[in-house]
């Protein structure tokens, strides 16, 4: 289908063929090979690249006064990227930027010896809920705990809907007592807010399942979604709306599974050089 809000063809290669008159001049005499990318306008890029090595690259800012039609279609990729990530009823991370965001974690916890915790929630009963109301107002609740999520949760933390009515909490940095607390909170917000299904108020609940690494071995991201699963499972089992929490998965034997420990505090400190007034806000 054609999208009507992209720049022409001849637009795009204008401005194209300006930006390669552009690279041929800086590189004049010399033989380049240049990896590029279009940016914004950024006088931060060339110490950048010195700090990472890779001063040898060819940086072409993008100003969209001189090239409005590159600019809009640079916009328009990265709105499609971000789209493919996104859960479009939610507004939360969908199932796909769940598991990107997992690598990342999983590695950078693995880099820094950090903590790392995942929480499986899902919504009881709420089948119920949308055979007696109906799925407008079962999307209605799904955005409701969805928008409770964002609020509680720190800017570090990754909220998805990774299934119908399922939904994951990925913590990085955040060890066991620590996770607990704030999914208690989250647990507690969500059972006293009421949701307007017409002339009706409902109110709903959620069982939590938890699975944390300490940062003594590398996370394996299969095993702690299999053993975040598994204490769902049982939170279900128990009544519902409750959490159950798996064994640390890496917790030397002898020790005590609710010390805090220092990497965690290192990690979090490192994320905020500076309080703001969302880190006070969910701060334990």
């Amino acid at each position: 289908m054609e999208n009507h809000n992209l720049p022409s063809d001849e637009a795009l290669l204008g401005e194209l063929e300006t930006l390669e008159k552009e690279l041929r001049v800086s590189s004049a005499g010399s033989e380049v090979s240049a990896l590029v990318r279009l940016i914004q306008a950024d006088p931060s890029w060339p110490e950048r690249l010195r700090r990472n090595k890779m001063d040898q690259w060819v940086v072409l800012p993008l100003r969209s006064d001189k090239f409005p039609a590159l600019t809009k279609l640079k916009e328009h990729i990265e709105r499609l990227t971000f789209l493919q990530g996104q859960d479009p009823l939610t507004g939360l991370v969908n199932r796909r930027g769940f598991d990107s965001t997992m690598t990342l974690e999983v590695e950078r916890s693995t880099r820094f010896k950090t903590p790392l915790t995942l929480c499986i929630m899902d919504l009881d009963n709420f089948k119920a809920v949308n055979d007696t109301y109906g799925h407008p107002c079962g999307d209605e609740v799904l955005q409701a705990v969805a928008s409770i999520l964002l609020s509680e949760m720190r800017m570090i933390d990754t909220a998805a809907r990774i299934g119908g009515e399922e939904f994951a909490l990925l913590l990085p940095g955040t060890g066991l007592a620590r996770a607990q607390k704030l999914l208690q909170r989250i647990q507690s917000v969500i059972k006293v807010t009421e949701i307007s299904c017409g002339p009706d108020k409902l109110a709903v609940t959620m069982s939590m399942g938890v699975a944390s690494y300490r940062g003594k071995l590398p996370p394996d991201p299969d095993k702690l979604l299999v053993e975040a699963d598994k204490a769902l499972y049982r939170a279900k089992r128990a009544g519902k709306n409750r959490i159950e929490v798996a064994p640390i998965l890496d917790i030397i034997h002898g020790e005590d599974p609710s010390l805090v420990h220092q990497d965690e505090k290192r990690f979090l400190f490192s994320h905020f050089s500076a309080p703001s007034s969302h880190t006070e806000q969910n701060k334990d």
